[in-house]
């Protein structure tokens, strides 16, 4: 992508207003401290169907600089850019977990429709439990089973309703992208396919050869031609084979196989 589209972008959708530069004193070694001191401290009690808990930091607290080769090294772009891509990249279904919704879709996880005149329908999809598949029957380590389970229970209260848990319970509960988003500051992943959608369509103007676009018209293509669907019989065969090898090592796993 073209460097001035995305600064013309930032342009766009960046800070509107000014901010001071960060105070000199306030350098790693402060910083620190200051999440050392503050750890220990922060809690919080919640009261809700599950009891009244205390919720705090644990005993394990690992505060790094970043840098580019350890401690000692220059702190650059690219280091910061390997940081976050390092945990950009992590998702749930590393540590064991499934790597798709486990909620009924044609009921969406409720178990039953609701007729017109008001009557709830059992789903046949999924017999009434609003999963796709049952719980007992997942593929994956015992632990992760359980925390799947308690987030799908949970996710069916009307204190944690706004969460979503059941939605997400194949996430263990994560839902949303890993970094947050301020429409104001930040800049945004529409923003973003905006951008690289411009250049794209820059791009193919281009390498067909197409006169620059009047942005008065709208460009309608009518042309369609079929290419086929779905596997051919020996790429099914393949992806058949591939399956049922995935699947006999997530059933090996799940009853405790290494």
């Amino acid at each position: 992508m073209r460097s001035s589209t995305v600064q013309s972008a930032w342009r766009r959708r960046g800070p509107r207003r000014q901010h001071p530069p960060p105070l000199s004193y306030a350098n790693a070694a402060v910083l620190t401290d200051a999440i050392r001191t503050a750890a220990p401290c922060a809690r919080i009690s919640v009261d809700s169907a599950v009891g009244e808990r205390d919720l705090a930091w644990g005993q394990q607290l690992d505060v790094r600089e970043i840098a580019a080769f350890g401690t000692d090294s220059e702190l650059t772009d690219q280091a910061v850019a390997a940081y976050v891509a390092k945990y950009a990249a992590k998702s749930a279904d590393a540590s064991g977990t499934l790597d798709h919704a486990l909620f009924c879709r044609p009921c969406h996880g409720r178990g039953a429709t609701v007729l017109p005149h008001g009557s709830p329908l059992p789903c046949t999809a999924c017999d009434g439990t609003g999963q796709a598949r049952s719980l007992p029957r997942l593929a994956v380590a015992r632990h992760v089973r359980q925390m799947i389970r308690t987030c799908w229970e949970l996710g069916c209260l009307p204190e944690f309703a706004d969460l979503k848990l059941w939605k997400w319970a194949h996430m263990l509960g994560f839902r949303g992208h890993f970094s947050t988003k301020s429409r104001r500051y930040s800049f945004t992943l529409g923003a973003l396919r905006d951008a690289r959608r411009t250049w794209r369509t820059e791009q193919a103007r281009a390498h067909a050869g197409l006169p620059e676009p009047d942005p008065t018209t709208t460009l309608v293509i009518g042309h369609w031609n079929y290419l086929g669907s779905g596997y051919s019989p020996g790429a099914a065969l393949l992806a058949a084979h591939v399956w049922h090898s995935k699947e006999l090592e997530r059933q090996f796993s799940a009853e405790g196989g290494s």
